[in-house]
Order: structure tokens, then C-alpha cells, then sequence
């Protein structure tokens, strides 16, 4: 593997972006003398990861670039499941056109009849779904296999168990795992940088936990499409230009009116719109 850098040209020219190079990029480099190498060109990206950088900085941070498949990863214990969160990560998906699966770990800790209505929502929507548990074992081969060959990156808020689903997985990573804080039920980072790893036969992006997710480069108008299972009522809604909120005759809301689209999406649709709707009256 050579050793690159980027030059100041990249870094300083005209970009929306914190880092000019990411994980998973493509670049060609030109060899050093001193055995290292100057990135010459950031080829075209199929995909990019995204989120609003820290602090409502007007720059978008691109976590990672290139991926197969994003693979949201949520505890339904230590921390408490919020679906809200893991609905973000998976519209920032949709929005980027990765495929995504969902991996609801911990499920040593709560019972049966409390899992599988979880995970029933989202398979019902037609992502993958997998229970897992480091203690138990349980789901660590089927997401191995989920990985094989790809270029993944697992998501998640931090003390999901993000890094120890990996450790699980292949043990000579040796990824640092951490405990949850009793002052705030959160996940202490243990990941600091998002790294490109090796596993399974292919390599899987390790992201810092994400706390904050701030959500741009969407149009509130086209945010119904981020949301799968809403595509094949819009064409029923009496108007058109229906936000599916308060609309009469709104196929949408019937749907969740009738059970055909879980509640708690449709929650997660209104927090949402509301916040990208500010954004771009803001940008």
C-alpha cells in the first residue's frame, strides 16, 4: 500500500465538503522519490455518505464514499432503541442511494415478543434485518455474510455496538469497545476517525458514533420518496402537491390511519420534514 498524500491544490480548491479525500474514494496517484505518493485526481464517487458538519457549519462532512451497502446499527438496549435516529440514518441512505440493511443488536437483553415487532417494521418495508448479539452469538454469522465482498460502512449512534459486532466478526481487529455513561444512558465514542478495514472479503468502514445527524441536500417536497413504503400511496393523494401532513384526502396518512405504514415512520417523516424544511429556508 502507498502512502499519499493530498496536495494543497485539492484541499484549497471550491468544494461544499470538510475533507477533500474520504474513504472509499478512487484516486490516481503519481509515485515520490521517497516512496510515497501525491493524489493527483479524486475520481467520480458512485455514492457519498453525508451529514451536516459539527455546529451548523455551512460545509457537508462525507464520511465515506464508494459503498455497496450502509448497515444502520441500533441497540435495543443500552442505549434504548430510538427509532427516530435509525430512520435518519436510513433516509441518508435512500438519499444517497445505497442499499441498506438494519442490524438491531443487543437482543440478549430484551425479550422475543419485544424484538421481532421492531424488526417486523422495517423488514416489512423491505430493508434486511438481522438480531444480533456479541453474548449470545446470535446474528454474527448471518452478518458476516452480509458483508462478504462488499464495501460497507456500519452506522450508528455510539454504544450500539458497532465495534464489537466487527470484533465478533473477524477477533484479530482488535477494535477498542467502550461502556454506556449512567449520566446520560449514551454511548461513549470509542471510534474517533472512520478507518477502511479489511473484513470478510471485502472492507467495511468503522464511522465514528453520530450523534447528530443534521440532514441537507434534501427537498422537503421529495422527502415522501426517501421513504419506501410511502411511494405506491402518492399517486392516490387527492393533490398532487400533497406534503402529506395535514392534506385532505392524503393517501399517506390513510395508510398509517389503516396500520399499512407503521406510526412511528410516519413520526419520524414529520420530524423530519419540519427540520429540512428549516434548513432550506436556512441555506
Amino acid at each position: 500500500m502507498l502512502v499519499s498524500r493530498t496536495p494543497k491544490r485539492l484541499l484549497d480548491r471550491e468544494r461544499t465538503t470538510t475533507t477533500a479525500v474520504v474513504i472509499g474514494d478512487r484516486v490516481r496517484v503519481r509515485p515520490t522519490k521517497d516512496g510515497t505518493g501525491v493524489i493527483d485526481e479524486i475520481l467520480e464517487r458512485d455514492n457519498a455518505l453525508l451529514r451536516g458538519a459539527a455546529g451548523g457549519h455551512r460545509f457537508l462532512d462525507v464520511i465515506a464514499a464508494n459503498l455497496d451497502l450502509l448497515v444502520a446499527v441500533h441497540s435495543l438496549r443500552e442505549p434504548e432503541f430510538n427509532p427516530a435516529r435509525l430512520d435518519r440514518f436510513l433516509l441518508i441512505a435512500e438519499a444517497a442511494e445505497i442499499p441498506a440493511a438494519v442490524v438491531l443488536n443487543k437482543v440478549d437483553l430484551v425479550p422475543p415478543e419485544e424484538a421481532e415487532p421492531i424488526a417486523a417494521v422495517y423488514r416489512v418495508i423491505g430493508y434486511p434485518v438481522l438480531l444480533t448479539s456479541v453474548k449470545t452469538g446470535a446474528g454474527i454469522d448471518e452478518l458476516r455474510c452480509l458483508l462478504e465482498g462488499k464495501i460497507s460502512a456500519l452506522v450508528g449512534p455510539s454504544g450500539v455496538g458497532k465495534s464489537s459486532l466487527l470484533n465478533s466478526i473477524q477477533p484479530g481487529l482488535r477494535l477498542r469497545t467502550g461502556e454506556i455513561s449512567d449520566a446520560t444512558g449514551k454511548g461513549r465514542h470509542t471510534t474517533t476517525t472512520a478507518e477502511l478495514l479489511p473484513l470478510a472479503g471485502g472492507f467495511v468502514a468503522d464511522t465514528p458514533g453520530l450523534r447528530e445527524l443534521a440532514i441537507r441536500e434534501v427537498d422537503p417536497e421529495e422527502l415522501y420518496y426517501l421513504f419506501p413504503e410511502f411511494r405506491e400511496y402518492i399517486p392516490e393523494c387527492r393533490f398532487s402537491n400533497c406534503t402529506h401532513r395535514d392534506e385532505i384526502g392524503c393517501a399517506v396518512r390513510a395508510a398509517v390511519e389503516e396500520g399499512a405504514i407503521a406510526p412511528s415512520r410516519y413520526r419520524s417523516y414529520r420530524r423530519i420534514y419540519d427540520e429540512v424544511d428549516a434548513l432550506a429556508r436556512t441555506y
